[in-house]
């Protein structure tokens, strides 16, 4: 259930790796805010997934019956969702959860804001991380995506 969501982190870490690309080129800081917002997201349909497809959080119901969490924040969903349902999620994105839930709106909102590049790579290889621990079918796609568009 929820493929899906996978999809779109899929396509949330190559937007950010497009936008991290494109701001190595241009040094347009606002590429940067983009690849963080793309990240954040990445980890948001990351985490969603794990949760909805937890047996113990859906309760064996069919797709159109599990409860829906409408919250971006990554350290909420770890917490209250991760956490009490026995699923497991790395040291380094519990650690770094704030942060990167901070990026969902900060990146697109407050003026000035900026993120270090070295914490986008950083962020990027924990979500690619978790989407292959996850399903390590992806792993193909991801490498021939990289390799297309010559990312990270």
């Amino acid at each position: 259930m929820y493929e899906y969501y996978l999809t779109n982190a899929l396509v949330g870490i190559i937007n950010a790796k497009q936008a991290l690309k494109n701001y190595n080129l241009t040094k347009i800081r606002n590429l940067k805010n983009t690849s963080a917002y793309n990240i954040q997201q990445a980890f948001e349909y990351l985490l969603k997934y794990l949760i909805y497809n937890n047996k113990t959080y859906n309760c064996n119901k069919v797709e159109a019956d599990i409860k829906q969490i409408y919250s971006h924040n990554l350290d909420l969903l770890i917490k209250n969702y991760c956490v009490p349902n026995n699923i497991k999620v790395s040291k380094e994105l519990v650690l770094n959860a704030k942060l990167y839930t901070a990026w969902e709106a900060e990146s697109r909102y407050r003026i000035g804001f900026s993120v270090r590049t070295n914490s986008l790579v950083k962020a990027i290889r924990i979500a690619e991380a978790l989407l292959l621990q996850i399903k390590p079918i992806y792993k193909a796609k991801l490498s021939s995506v990289n390799k297309r568009l010559d990312l990270l």
